[in-house]
């Protein structure tokens, strides 16, 4: 009884295996074919054309179309949208009994996607979407019509369910060709790649991906999972592994998707971007990100990075920039509720650079110094920086110019309106190194019957200067807070020691107060105090400066490279004007002013001397100085037009009253002057 039932068993078998084996031959699939290019060209509008249609149902069931063709639809090319000369698919028989997908082969050969936007801005795939969506509300609409009969097939229908048991032992798409056109590009990525090995939800996932465009390639490795449960899957706990790089990757195909850069800043045209970028998720939601990106464009840029995000917070373990490589640039810190209102604390810190470093990558900065006896040689920067999208925490800021540091710290906000306080301190700063000296090239003496033209139409170019000069408008300033604190002991500036200088500069509401300026300078005492109301246009300013036996001649020497005037100056000014620049404060200027010099010397020439030699014509002539006691005087200024009626000079020999006019607007000057001899060597207030 036994042997009959297993040979009756096996006999069924060999009749189910060979209808199964013989089945596609009796099956049209050539009917099958018309009924699905007819279906998809119903429910899409689109012509889909399928050369050949083969099947198969044992050992595998399989599916073989050959020579796919989907057209593009109207308003565009005669290109299609999709060509594919071969999809090969092959799926287990017995597992799908269980609703398992085991894949046995699934190839895609020689697919070319064809992606376009027409001028109107429309593209090519809007219809299939729009057609997705259509047919999907459809299926909502029959489903809710035969919610009962929907229910009583669930788990036969559920997808999620079908892929439980998806396995694949190797996926491929091979020798693709991805297209796409815009008024602007045509751009074509070609033998385009992608492997997928050991698919299993229970087993990490390998995957391949290759592209070439034009001579560029890129490739990504990845392991994907295990993907575990479908019904319970999370992307953000997902464990990922991806490898992207490529070795050169030249820009100018891509420039019209580009920002629009100056030369100086990048050369589209010769640009060249190579990276190696890693990327690794953990079942904890954890992500480390470390890579390398390397910009050529006739000036080496590198980026290097390794940032770890755990949760809302992500850590900065290193961020490097490399220029000509040269490290430049070094951060570390942290940046917490990264996807919420993100709060960083950072820590910058840059390489000593060179200023010949710093020409190779600036070339203007070399003709600013061109002329400088001795420029400065390097600058190094570190900061500890802390804040978020509307806050800066200064918090520690050391900028080392050659062997000076200075130091500054401070805060800003700009949720509202900016509200900055920082403050400065150095014990000592040698300027001079810093300021610009260029070169001025050699020109030929202008010609002597041009110098009268020249001086001509010299005046006309000041006025068409002055009418040119726009005056800023500072309103924008109205609603900024601004506190400035400065403190140093000496800054040396043309051989000048300036000592102890502390400014303090507050801002709020529109006016801008200098309160005060005060410094050591040759012997005396400056300080200055100045507010600005930038509430209105032009803005309106007041100065009052107080100087104090400040000795003369060190600072003429330095500013004018004059040594005209020697003495001890005390001086009081209080001017106000409205406008900052030149041309309009010449016009604008009111005030007036207190000075007085003891002690002193005019160089260049003797007054009493050529009063006593009057008489006295072919003796030798005594040094060119005229030495005093005391100058004096006051100066009122309106509109610009500054007057001086009680110029006074008192010297051993003689005396000298003076008064007249300058007029700033048109550079013009009407001075008189009267000079009287003293009767004897004994005193400034002996008899004529």
């Amino acid at each position: 009884m036994l042997k009959r039932i297993v040979k009756y068993s096996v006999g069924v078998l060999l009749l189910v295996v060979v209808g199964l084996v013989l089945a596609p031959f009796f099956i049209d699939t050539d009917q099958y074919r018309r009924t699905i290019e007819q279906e998809f060209t119903d429910a899409t509008g689109r012509a889909l054309h399928i050369q050949t249609l083969k099947a198969s149902l044992f050992p595998w069931v399989g599916v073989t179309l050959e020579g796919v063709r989907l057209e593009n639809p109207q308003g565009f090319g005669d290109t299609d949208m999709l060509q594919v000369k071969t999809l090969d698919v092959q799926v287990a028989l017995l597992p799908l009994l269980h609703r398992s997908v085991e894949i046995k082969r699934f190839m895609l050969d020689a697919p070319q996607v064809h992606l376009e936007t027409n001028a109107q801005g429309a593209n090519n795939w809007e219809d299939l979407l729009s057609s997705g969506t259509t047919t999907a509300a459809a299926s909502e609409s029959t489903a809710k019509s035969s919610s009962t009969t929907q229910a009583t097939h669930k788990d036969a229908a559920n997808p999620v369910s079908m892929l439980a048991g998806l396995s694949a032992e190797q996926m491929d798409i091979q020798h693709a060709t991805l297209s796409w056109l815009d008024a602007t590009q045509h751009l074509v990525f070609h033998d385009v790649t992608m492997r997928l090995h050991h698919v299993q939800l229970q087993e990490p996932i390998e995957l391949s991906f290759s592209a070439k465009f034009q001579q560029d390639s890129i490739t990504a490795d990845a392991h994907i999972g295990p993907l575990g449960s479908l019904e319970h899957w999370d992307v953000q706990h997902l464990p990922l592994q991806v490898h992207v790089q490529s070795k050169a990757w030249h820009l100018a195909p891509w420039s019209a998707y580009l920002p629009k850069l100056p030369e100086s800043v990048l050369h589209v045209a010769q640009a060249q971007l190579a990276w190696d970028i890693q990327l690794e998720q953990r079942p904890d939601g954890a992500r480390l990100l470390a890579g390398v990106l390397h910009l050529a464009d006739g000036m080496d840029r590198q980026l290097d990075w390794k940032i770890e995000q755990k949760g809302d917070v992500v850590d900065v373990h290193q961020l490097d920039v490399a220029l000509n490589q040269a490290h430049v640039l070094h951060v570390q810190g942290k940046i917490k509720a990264w996807n919420k209102k993100p709060h960083y604390q950072l820590r910058l810190k840059t390489a000593a650079l060179t200023r010949k470093t710093w020409t190779q990558w600036l070339p203007a900065l070399e003709p600013l110094y061109a002329a400088h006896p001795k420029p400065w040689e390097k600058i190094q920067l570190g900061a500890s920086l802390a804040g978020d999208a509307t806050n800066l925490d200064i918090r520690d800021m050391q900028w080392m110019l050659d062997d000076e540091i200075v130091q500054v710290s401070g805060e800003a906000h700009w949720k509202k309106s900016p509200d900055i306080r920082l403050h400065i301190a150095a014990k000592d700063l040698h300027l001079d190194a810093w300021l610009p000296q260029i070169k001025q090239p050699a020109t030929d003496p202008m010609p002597h019957a041009s110098q009268d033209a020249y001086a001509q139409s010299g005046s006309d170019a000041s006025v068409s200067q002055e009418v040119a000069a726009i005056e800023p408008d500072l309103r924008f300033l109205k609603d900024w807070r601004v506190s400035l604190r400065m403190q140093m002991e000496h800054l040396f500036v043309k051989d000048m020691d300036i000592a102890h200088l502390r400014l303090l500069l507050d801002g709020e509401k529109g006016l801008f107060a200098l309160k005060p300026l005060q410094f050591t300078l040759a012997g005396g005492s400056i300080s200055e105090q100045a507010s600005m109301d930038v509430r209105s246009y032009p803005v309106r300013w007041q100065e009052h400066m107080g100087v104090t036996g400040v000795h003369i001649k060190p600072v003429l020497s330095a500013l004018a490279d004059s040594q005209m005037l020697d003495g001890t100056l005390n001086l009081s000014t209080q001017l106000h004007a409205t406008g900052v620049l030149p041309e309009h404060i010449k016009h604008a200027l009111n005030g007036q002013a207190q000075f007085t010099v003891l002690n002193g010397s005019i160089q260049g020439f003797d007054i009493a001397g050529g009063l006593r030699r009057l008489g006295s014509f072919g003796k030798a002539s005594p040094a060119q100085k005229t030495d005093f006691a005391q100058l004096q005087g006051s100066v009122h200024i309106h509109q610009g037009i500054a007057k001086n009626n009680d110029l006074f000079m008192a010297s051993p020999l003689f005396r000298l009253t003076a008064k007249g006019v300058v007029r700033l607007p048109d550079n013009t000057l009407d001075y008189h002057a009267r000079p009287k001899l003293v009767g004897t060597l004994m005193g400034q207030g002996d008899a004529e």
